[in-house]
């Protein structure tokens, strides 16, 4: 019997742990030559009960959307220990579904794990230890208990009571933040009445794939910090089925790479436009830039017009950074976004919806064409005319 744990669902202020992604298509990709096919791979598993193996897709007592994504439900809340496992993935879902809706799951997402990886510049082995094998709501849990002085059975500092509310809050964050697999199991472990065990907040090495039953586009594909939720391809399935996984799976990257246990600080278009531009999706035309200001799409509530167009031009904004900047760059600053925590009165002052670690390395590391520094305030504001230089 699994041991559940509450208290868990902690939704972020400032943005959701998912990239939710729906209307893109690659028809008559402009961007093709980014796509990296798939690799040829045999893929083996077999089908398994989480109640005989203790392994389960959500071990939350109320888990949620903004953990695991919009369509994830039925993984959840229904399906959650019933799964077919092969070297790299776990795939959930209804029982009731085809066998080959699983099989062919774990190979769409098995073959394009290297394709994702990569395309965003990681190994299998970078992405892992990035990701960490706890989840985010169990660090955010300890976290949030070691705000308060003797909340737990841990080694508080000497003096941690005679320290400002700020500073306690800095050092939980930092010491949960900083817990190895072996330290969390020990806090769980002296700390009984907390409710779980290791085994219900560790994760595999593994891509967790969750099957949803929705037979349209709109959400087909979601990523999440423990992997991507995906329709069932006996209800619905797109074209361009490649280019969606590496889609969603570079989402899976970012998160590792950029978000921490807070979630996501990438705002909308840069995340939806760096997972369309890499994986070889279709972006908009230079000279169409007046179409769409994508730069003012920082959460999913900023995004207007038709979602496959905006998704065009996500990837336009991104091409045009991708172009001025190295690989190397754009990765140094997603990686310093990530290992930054969030100031939240620093945060209240800002001028800027976007968060400020983001802002803070964005201006650090991003340029113009012409080489000379470009900030979030530069691309916020004169997007087009940055876009019209570049048209020509």
């Amino acid at each position: 019997m699994i041991t559940t744990y509450s208290k868990l669902v902690v939704a972020s202020a400032i943005s959701l742990s998912l990239m939710a992604c729906g209307g893109s298509d690659s028809d008559s990709s402009n961007n093709a030559e980014n796509f990296i096919p798939p690799a040829n791979v045999v893929v083996t598993g077999e089908f398994k009960h989480s109640a005989e193996t203790g392994k389960y897709f959500a071990t939350e007592e109320y888990p949620s959307y903004v953990q695991y994504g919009q369509n994830a439900q039925h993984c959840y809340q229904n399906y959650n220990d019933y799964y077919y496992e092969t070297d790299k993935v776990m795939v959930f879902g209804n029982p009731g579904l085809p066998e080959d809706d699983f099989t062919q799951a774990a190979k769409w997402v098995e073959s394009n794990f290297p394709s994702a990886l990569a395309a965003f510049g990681l190994t299998e082995q970078e992405y892992f230890a990035a990701r960490g094998n706890i989840r985010y709501d169990a660090i955010r849990f300890i976290r949030d208990m070691l705000k308060y002085s003797n909340a737990i059975d841990f080694p508080y500092p000497t003096d941690f009571d005679t320290w400002t509310e700020q500073a306690q809050e800095d050092w939980a964050y930092d010491t949960a933040q900083s817990l190895s697999y072996e330290e969390v199991d020990a806090v769980l472990a002296n700390n009984n009445y907390i409710g779980y065990l290791i085994n219900d907040v560790g994760l595999e090495q593994k891509i967790y794939v969750c099957l949803h039953e929705q037979d349209n586009p709109y959400g087909w594909g979601e990523g999440s910090q423990i992997g991507i939720t995906i329709g069932a391809k006996s209800i619905y399935k797109p074209n361009d089925i490649d280019q969606l996984i590496q889609h969603e799976l570079i989402h899976t990257l970012q998160i590792a790479i950029s978000g921490d246990i807070d979630g996501l600080k990438l705002p909308r278009w840069f995340s939806e436009g760096q997972a369309v531009y890499l994986s070889g999706m279709s972006v908009a035309k230079k000279e169409d830039h007046q179409e769409y200001n994508p730069t003012q799409v920082v959460t999913f509530w900023d995004e207007y017009g038709d979602p496959s167009d905006a998704y065009k031009h996500y990837g336009l904004a991104y091409q045009y950074l991708a172009d001025a900047n190295s690989a190397s760059s754009i990765f140094e600053m997603l990686t310093e976004i990530g290992s930054q925590r969030i100031d939240w009165q620093l945060q209240n002052s800002v001028s800027f919806p976007e968060i400020h670690n983001y802002v803070e390395a964005f201006d650090k590391h991003m340029k113009q064409h012409n080489g000379t520094p470009l900030t979030v305030e530069q691309y916020r504001n004169n997007y087009h005319g940055l876009m019209s230089s570049y048209a020509n």
